[in-house]
């Protein structure tokens, strides 16, 4: 599956199943996108995008029936359990997509996602970025968190319990993406247009949006290293990070040493706004 890493299939599956217990918690009821290899990573092999789960599939995997803009329906898989979660891994899938919302409150997100992409930058950029964006998020009283994205950036996400949905989420979320990018102009930008960011850092805020998805913790990337994306601790965040460390087995070595998730105050939050 991924010849630069040697990950067969079975190693692949075998790391979905001893992560299942930290990933599907982020990953249950929500909509997900399947990110699909079936072949593995190589020139001219299938890589697609799976948003509607076929009538052939098992019916004891949970969907969930929704319309696009268009009005046509999509049956979007649940994944709820191992035995879905390890049904869709064994058909090829590498990267699970999960909106920002849980059934039955789908037009309402529970987090909002900064999305640093280095784009020409240097890492090191990132890294200053994120912690512009962590401080922007102190002086507001948010709770933050980090992770990898899995390939060339960080994630940093905070709870959204404010009153309102997407469009409220997505407009607070580009104001503080605004002033970090202000404050700090020549390493950091909104620009949507690549070729006018130069090497600046992008605060991408626009996966915040009903309908849009984002990378969950823990979920193998297709990258040729088989990158994982992490969460981390924000004392991690600093000048010797780097992201093509976190590989399948180094992430496997990780969680053998640490019993605390980083991210368990985000699920925290996602439980006390349920309740």
């Amino acid at each position: 599956m991924f010849p630069e890493a040697g990950l067969t299939k079975r190693d692949v599956f075998e790391y979905s199943q001893a992560v299942a217990g930290r990933l599907l918690p982020f990953l249950k009821d929500r909509p997900v996108t399947l990110e699909r290899l079936p072949d593995g990573l190589g020139e001219g092999l299938p890589h697609f995008w799976q948003k509607d789960m076929p009538a052939s599939s098992p019916d004891w995997i949970p969907r969930i029936e929704l319309e696009t803009e268009q009005g046509k329906p999509v049956h979007y898989a649940m994944v709820n359990d191992e035995p879905t979660l390890l049904y869709l891994v064994n058909q090829g899938t590498l990267t699970f997509h999960v909106w920002a919302s849980r059934t039955p409150t789908l037009d309402h997100p529970d987090f909002v996602l900064f999305d640093l992409d280095p784009g020409k930058a240097a890492f090191a950029e990132v890294v200053k970025v994120a912690l512009a964006v962590k401080a922007r998020l102190d002086d507001l009283g948010a709770e933050s968190y980090v992770k990898t994205s899995g390939k060339t950036g960080l994630h940093v996400l905070t709870p959204w319990s404010q009153e309102g949905g997407f469009d409220e989420a997505r407009a607070w979320a580009l104001g503080l993406a605004e002033q970090v990018a202000s404050a700090m102009s020549d390493r950091a930008t909104v620009e949507i247009r690549r070729a006018k960011r130069g090497a600046r850092v992008y605060l991408d805020v626009l996966q915040n949006a009903r309908g849009h998805h984002a990378v969950p913790p823990y979920v193998l990337r297709a990258a040729p290293l088989a990158t994982i994306s992490t969460p981390l601790n924000w004392r991690e965040v600093g000048t010797t990070l780097d992201p093509r460390a976190f590989t399948s087995q180094a992430v496997l070595d990780r969680l053998a040493r640490r019993k605390t998730d980083p991210l368990a105050g985000l699920l925290r939050a996602f439980s006390d706004d349920a309740s």
